[in-house]
């Protein structure tokens, strides 16, 4: 995922995140994948039309929130993540991969 791309879906995830803080969501619901796993996909659907504006973008956005994204591959853009800055978007989507290994696709 090209790091502009990545910083984006980061920084959309953190004011999510905050969001929820403001509601009063415990750091414990905050870190279950189930919860993470849906924050993602509703911080892209709230974004959608800024992403279908780079038509690459959109197609990386879709992969990492498909129903059909594989663990591996949601370890694959965290590990990428977090190398390009430890963003905690890359602790969420390590999360998501978890919850995602118990779950039929």
């Amino acid at each position: 995922m090209k790091p502009d791309h990545l910083e984006k879906i980061n920084s959309w995830f953190l004011e999510g995140i905050e969001g929820l803080k403001a509601e009063g969501a415990s750091e414990q619901e905050l870190n279950d994948p189930a919860v993470a796993d849906l924050a993602l996909r509703k911080i892209f659907e709230e974004h959608f039309d800024e992403m279908q504006n780079d038509s690459e973008f959109a197609d990386e956005a879709f992969a990492i929130v498909s129903n059909h994204a594989s663990p591996l591959d949601l370890r694959t853009v965290a590990t990428q993540a977090q190398k390009q800055g430890n963003l905690q978007i890359g602790h969420y989507l390590k999360l998501i991969a978890d919850y995602r290994e118990g779950q039929p696709i």
